[in-house]
């Protein structure tokens, strides 16, 4: 199960792209933001724990580490965060 999330997102991309980073995580029951950072090649436990709450904005260099890190590809990432708008806008 995903975090609560004790501060708000830069915007509602913010907020998907973060729901799409907690998602990953809770999939594996192994993997925690401190394994996405140490795996990501150079993301720092922190950068991930901004993405992951909504408060970052990743850079492309940083966004190809975060997928690296979360064992997924960008496009993989990016339609998790497609639908979760998608989800959101129906709504």
């Amino acid at each position: 199960m995903p975090r609560k999330r004790k501060s708000k997102p830069r915007s509602s991309d913010h907020a998907d792209l973060a729901q799409a980073i907690e998602l990953f995580i809770a999939e594996d029951a192994e993997m925690t933001r401190e394994s996405v950072a140490h795996d990501s090649g150079g993301l720092s436990t922190n950068q991930v724990s901004s993405y992951a709450l909504g408060l970052g904005n990743p850079t492309y260099s940083n966004l190809l580490k975060l997928c690296k890190g979360l064992n997924v590809t960008p496009g993989e990432l990016m339609t998790r965060v497609d639908d979760l708008r998608e989800k959101r806008s129906r709504r």
